[in-house]
């Protein structure tokens, strides 16, 4: 039942609120690793880091890194160390997350993992899927082990979308075995698993708390897009509250990060407007936001999430992408995510880029103080 008193938090944290910026090229989007161009990437991560991130998180696509059973593509893994290197240079921290199968719209499956029909192993009790993902989380660990560009290690991006484990005990053994596998080979650093809010509202077998038992950090990823239960397209509260949630559902009382929140925007200088989309296979009404729009809603989402303690956010995503992509996968029927960036498929910014940089600044100057995480519920994970 919930509570009758004054609600309990977590201590106030001293801790700077982190920054950060999820990322794929504004011209090669998911294509990048096989459309490899170094100097975009660097144009880019010092763009990124000019408007005042401190740390972006990259995606290893499996359907690139491991082309077959039990083979991890060396060029691939040689461009992530690049990608380390080049976000350095820029003054970042890096993110790698290092299954990626599910991916802004669509699902991208190596071609061996499918069958005749089309039907994808399990890729949390197949012997061959299972000993394929541990060999790539630990061939990457072991490559950028000691680099002190890593901020930590992403097991997997939401990977219940792309299947849900059969059962808790399924996603907790394979969550702790690629953490583990990790932990062998780059000990001491960070490990995260990108969450999302079925977590917290579905039975998905991927639940926080047990996430939290094999992780070093607790992460969420939260729109009010795909939220139902959100009061309109534009509900700045989601974000926080879902941070919260996912603070007190953990059982850890860590600071959650949000690691990824964001809206897509309609053209320059248009009012924002409902479209039906492409959502994983299923027609979803969605809303492109004003750029100013934007604006207010991570300036609203920003202060939010300072005031209930997180640990920080990134921002979903770097870039629009250019109209050359909208033929191809997932821009094709997945019109929402062309436009999710903070700047332009030309580079320009979009008044949202302000709004991360002008929150640089007071964070710098002291000027942000991270409040106690408040406790939100008065029941644990098993009763909610």
């Amino acid at each position: 039942m919930p509570s009758t008193t004054a609600p309990k938090s977590v201590a106030q944290s001293r801790e700077p609120f982190e920054l950060g910026v999820n990322y794929w090229p504004r011209r090669h989007a998911m294509y990048m690793w096989r459309e490899w161009d170094l100097a975009e990437v660097r144009d880019e991560l010092a763009q990124i880091a000019g408007i005042g991130f401190d740390t972006v998180r990259v995606f290893a696509l499996t359907e690139d890194f491991l082309p077959q059973p039990l083979t991890v593509a060396p060029d691939m893994v040689a461009r992530l160390v690049s990608i380390a290197g080049a976000a350095k240079d820029a003054g970042l921290k890096v993110v790698p997350t290092l299954i990626v199968l599910n991916m802004s719209g669509h699902i991208w499956w190596p071609a061996w993992m499918l069958d005749a029909h089309g039907r994808p192993a399990d890729l949390f009790s197949d012997p061959t899927s299972l000993r394929s993902q541990a060999l790539l989380v630990a061939t990457c660990a072991h490559a950028l082990a000691g680099d002190a560009a890593i901020r930590a290690f992403d097991l997997a991006n939401e990977i219940d979308d792309a299947q849900r484990p059969q059962s808790r005990d399924a996603g907790w053994l394979w969550a702790s075995l690629l953490a583990n596998t990790i932990r062998r080979v780059a000990p001491g650093t960070p490990i995260q698993i990108g969450a999302h809010l079925p977590s917290l509202t579905d039975a998905n077998n991927m639940r926080v708390d047990d996430l939290a038992a094999i992780t070093d950090e607790d992460v969420m990823h939260a729109y009010p897009l795909y939220c139902q239960a959100a009061r309109s397209f534009l509900d700045s509260a989601l974000v926080p509250f879902a941070c919260a949630l996912t603070a007190g559902l953990s059982g850890s009382r860590r600071a959650s990060l949000m690691q990824e929140c964001g809206l897509c925007t309609a053209p320059p200088g248009a009012l924002g407007y409902t479209i039906v989309d492409d959502f994983l296979g299923q027609s979803r009404t969605q809303y492109l936001a004003s750029e100013d729009e934007a604006a207010q809603y991570y300036e609203a989402v920003l202060e939010g999430l300072v005031r209930t303690g997180a640990a920080g956010a990134y921002a979903w995503c770097y870039g629009d992408y250019d109209s050359r992509l909208f033929d191809r996968t997932p821009l094709a029927t997945a019109v929402r995510e062309r436009t999710f960036g903070l700047v332009r498929a030309d580079g320009r910014e979009k008044p949202a880029a302000t709004v991360f940089r002008e929150f640089r600044k007071r964070r710098d100057a002291g000027l942000l103080a991270r409040r106690p995480i408040p406790r939100v519920l008065d029941v644990s994970a098993d009763e909610g």
